[in-house]
């Protein structure tokens, strides 16, 4: 994947996770990144982690960037009777509202300077398809996807093309059981994902992480220059989980009969 000589790019969340792993990989291929995040250690870990020499961040101003990767976000399971509005609003402050506010700052700028750029923001699997003990979750993140399309309507006149990327569960910090409050949250999560295990067509519940990141990269890049209000799932074909469990109905169905016809007369 090709990035061009002084790509620069504004990654918010970017000290955990795949954000992180986003952050290096950009470095990696030359380009200038500026790394937002609200705790100042994740950033000073970064800085150790993935690369040595000084990064740039929010407190240094940003005059334009090529790409905007809006990857902050949080996911707190709770069952929809037990739901709260703190819980409610920090979903969407976090999952859409700063998506909104950093995009709205940097678009006028791309606009000012008059040479398009590209927004990818991180979404979820989650908003396309219900999941029990994410409401929450899942509204911020289906809202997330119209705001996105919405983006790429309105900003495509300008050479600014919005997509967003749709992983599926993967393996990050966020996920990981001591990110839960109590046993019943990674109780409640772990029956969540066990009901889709057996029905994912590739077999796989958590994305390899570097699939997640290319794929960010990839939206992000001149690859991709007429690509744009898409929503872009990273998820093992979990969508088509219905499909995968009807067949197998189907097959045992049709065992069933088969065996039913080795022992029964029907004539």
């Amino acid at each position: 994947m090709s990035i061009p000589k002084d790509f620069k790019c504004l990654v918010t969340g970017a000290g955990r996770g795949n954000r992180r792993a986003i952050v290096g990989k950009l470095h990696a291929q030359g380009a200038i990144v500026y790394a937002l995040s609200k705790n100042p250690d994740n950033l000073k870990k970064l800085k150790r982690r993935v690369f040595k020499q000084a990064i740039k961040t929010a407190l240094e101003p940003i005059e334009t960037v090529d790409c905007v990767i809006n990857n902050a976000g949080i996911y707190e399971p709770t069952e929809f009777v037990t739901t709260t509005t703190e819980s409610f609003d920090n979903h969407f402050n976090i999952n859409l509202k700063a998506v909104l506010v950093v995009s709205q700052i940097m678009a006028k700028k791309m606009i000012e300077r008059g040479k398009g750029g590209s927004i990818v923001n991180m979404s979820s699997v989650s908003a396309q398809r219900p999941e029990p003990g994410c409401a929450i979750y899942c509204c911020s993140k289906a809202a997330l996807d119209m705001l996105t399309k919405t983006m790429a309507v309105e900003l495509g006149p300008h050479k600014i093309r919005v997509n967003s990327v749709n992983p599926g569960n993967v393996d990050t910090d966020m996920n990981r059981p001591e990110s839960y409050a109590n046993k019943e949250e990674l109780e409640l999560v772990d029956k969540g994902f066990q009901s889709i295990l057996d029905k994912t067509p590739t077999g796989v519940v958590w994305m390899p992480m570097d699939d997640i990141v290319n794929t960010t990269l990839f939206l992000a890049s001149n690859l991709t220059s007429q690509i744009t209000g898409q929503c872009l799932a990273v998820d093992g074909g979990i969508p088509l989980s219905t499909i995968v469990s009807n067949l197998k109905f189907c097959e045992e169905f049709d065992a069933a009969i088969r065996k039913a016809e080795k022992c029964c007369d029907f004539e």
